[in-house]
């Protein structure tokens, strides 16, 4: 939509003015000459190219193309293009609110300069409600229409996105490439083992990641040292016998004693170096027990395994168990990747906050393993079209080892996009987070903030430019006096009254934070580059109830018989013989320590000895 042509200001009056002046001096009663006659015609010249200007900019999109409540210019676009061009290597945010102009930002680097930013990640804070998904889906259906892959993470659950995500598939004929992770609702969902794929390390890792970080704490860094060393022997003891395992699996062998006492004699681990390494942390747990042997201290084992064994306990039980407890799981997120597949994980943070949580830091640090094995790859064999990773509410699963990925992902040509609320999101992680992603992201889309420190910090970085700062003061004095000797009353009385204008050249916001917060739905402050910003309204991706209807629910692929993975050759299987598990201990610990009635037994025999 278009505004009204609007004119005024000290530019279009001087412009006014100087086409009058013009005319009025070309009558008869003016006298004529040639210098003043060169004069007149270019006071016309100027004031008629000025208007002429002002009048052809709203006829091709004009000064308020858009109708917006923030009156912002913009740079000129980075990449130049039709309203029905497509541009290759590039995609389309938005339309710029002055010119009506297409925003297209380069997902290469081909701009024919230098020094722009290739390949490069987005950060787009913006409350909750304004437009960020709406933004990300239009640039995810461009994606797919290109036959790049996806990697949305939603940190609210919304049916919505399902839906439309499927409806793109179906209207670009990709409905086979739909992967979906829905430990909230396994009927809808494909398996998926986020601690199965990796080295023993990589695994460790990720399962560390749930766990809060150590701060400034000797004593809480060494616990996580210890575990996650521990962890690695453990795991790597399970991959070198080919025993493939689950969350539950892992949960139950870092609470019995039975099953970590035999786990070094296993067959296909018995006598390895990862059967003696685990060996050896298992002996860390020996204590001397009553028939002169050794037994594992339970107590020692909670005290290092305790939080970690329930947050998989969690993880492995209910409608996440339904999704996480296989061995043969549907979801391979390397190999997803690879194949440009559209992988949608939302998250029950509403009802299952700390699980959902967890399980989406298991999901980033898959992930991450996945990008490390990207850049081993030869540049020929990496992903392409780079694949597009939206990472929406991540205030749920943020972790402080984010800036990393940040920094590594581009070079195996990946493209994230991350959406949190503020900048407090990030903060409440690490207090440096959010100043080390912004400084990898070289574009920042800024929706309508609701914090006042996130828009301030947004107005900041958009930077500063120098403007003329007008001031008015006015002034009045009234003053009167009458003489006490006067006998007749003589006195005196004044006023005045002044008017002071003023201007000077000051350093101002480009955008300034009261403006950022103003902006209506659906529009967003794009920095680009450092250097360029644009004042965009992004469109919003629909389809007709026709096609809806056309579409149908989504449909979820998965192989019927999926197979094991490599290293694997058999199921650790605790998780299936838990009733045995549980006997076991139970006499493993009987074994050690007699019960009362034996103890007090032994006592009446040595009192009547």
């Amino acid at each position: 939509m278009r505004d009204k042509l609007k004119l005024g200001g000290s530019e279009d009056t001087a412009a006014l003015l100087g086409i009058a002046a013009s005319l009025w001096a070309c009558g008869p009663y003016i006298v004529s000459g040639p210098i003043w006659q060169t004069a007149t015609g270019i006071a016309t010249a100027v004031g008629g190219l000025h208007l002429t200007r002002k009048i052809h900019r709203w006829v091709d999109g004009g000064e308020h193309a858009i109708r917006t409540r923030v009156d912002l210019p913009s740079d000129p676009p980075i990449l130049k293009a039709s309203h029905h061009e497509s541009l290759p290597d590039a995609v389309l945010l938005g339309y710029l609110t002055d010119s009506g102009e297409p925003l297209w930002l380069p997902t290469l680097g081909d701009t024919k300069r230098p020094e722009d930013p290739p390949n490069d990640h987005m950060l787009m804070p913006g409350m909750s409600g304004v437009g960020k998904t709406v933004a990300a889906s239009e640039m995810m259906l461009q994606q797919i229409r290109a036959g790049g892959g996806v990697v949305f993470a939603d940190g609210k659950i919304d049916s919505g996105n399902i839906n439309v995500l499927w409806q793109m598939l179906r209207w670009t004929g990709r409905e086979d490439d739909l992967v979906v992770i829905h430990p909230g609702d396994p009927s809808v969902s494909n398996t998926y083992n986020p601690i199965l794929y990796g080295d023993a390390d990589e695994v460790a890792s990720r399962i560390m990641s749930t766990v809060p970080a150590a701060g400034n704490s000797g004593g809480v860094d060494y616990y996580r040292k210890s575990a996650t060393q521990a962890l690695s022997a453990l795991i790597a003891a399970l991959q070198r016998g080919g025993y493939a395992y689950t969350p539950a699996d892992l949960s139950l062998l870092l609470m019995s004693p039975s099953e970590l006492d035999k786990l070094p004699n296993l067959p296909g681990i018995r006598g390895t170096p990862e059967g003696r390494v685990v060996a050896l942390f298992i002996n860390r747990f020996r204590v001397p027990n009553k028939s002169g042997g050794t037994m594992i201290n339970v107590e020692k084992v909670k005290d290092l395994f305790g939080g970690i064994g329930g947050r998989l306990g969690l993880m492995g039980s209910g409608k996440f168990g339904e999704v996480a407890n296989t061995t043969r799981p549907d979801v391979n997120l390397y190999e997803c990747i690879m194949q440009n597949k559209i992988v949608y994980l939302p998250l029950p943070t509403m009802g299952k906050e700390e699980t959902a949580s967890d399980f989406a830091k298991m999901f980033i640090g898959d992930y991450r393993t996945a990008v490390s094995w990207i850049q081993n790859l030869p540049e020929r064999m990496r992903p392409n079209p780079s694949t597009l990773v939206f990472l929406d509410e991540p205030g749920s699963y943020l972790s402080d080892n984010w800036d990393r990925l940040f920094e590594q992902a581009r070079s195996a040509r990946q493209r994230i996009m991350l959406s949190p609320q503020t900048k407090a999101n990030l903060d409440s992680v690490s207090e440096t987070l959010f100043d080390k992603v912004a400084g990898n992201c070289a574009t920042k889309t800024f929706f309508q903030l609701g914090a006042q420190e996130t828009a301030e910090f947004a107005g900041d970085f958009i930077g500063q430019r120098l403007g003329v700062l007008k001031t008015l003061s006015e002034s009045s004095s009234d003053s009167a006096s009458e003489s006490s000797t006067d006998v007749v009353g003589s006195g005196a009385a004044g006023a005045g009254a002044g008017t002071t204008e003023g201007e000077r050249e000051q350093e101002m916001y480009k955008v300034s934070p009261d403006d950022l917060k103003a902006l209506g739905k659906g529009e967003c402050i794009v920095s680009w580059g450092g250097s360029s910003t644009f004042h965009v309204k992004v469109p919003m991706v629909s389809f007709s109830d026709e096609f809806k209807k056309w579409a149908g629910k989504p449909k979820i692929y998965a192989p019927e018989n999926p197979r094991r993975p490599r290293p694997y050759r058999t199921d650790y299987g605790i998780f299936e013989r838990l009733e045995m598990v549980i006997k076991a201990d139970q006499d493993y610990i009987k074994a050690q320590f007699p019960a009362k009635q034996e103890k007090k037994a032994d006592a009446r025999k040595q009192a009547d000895a």
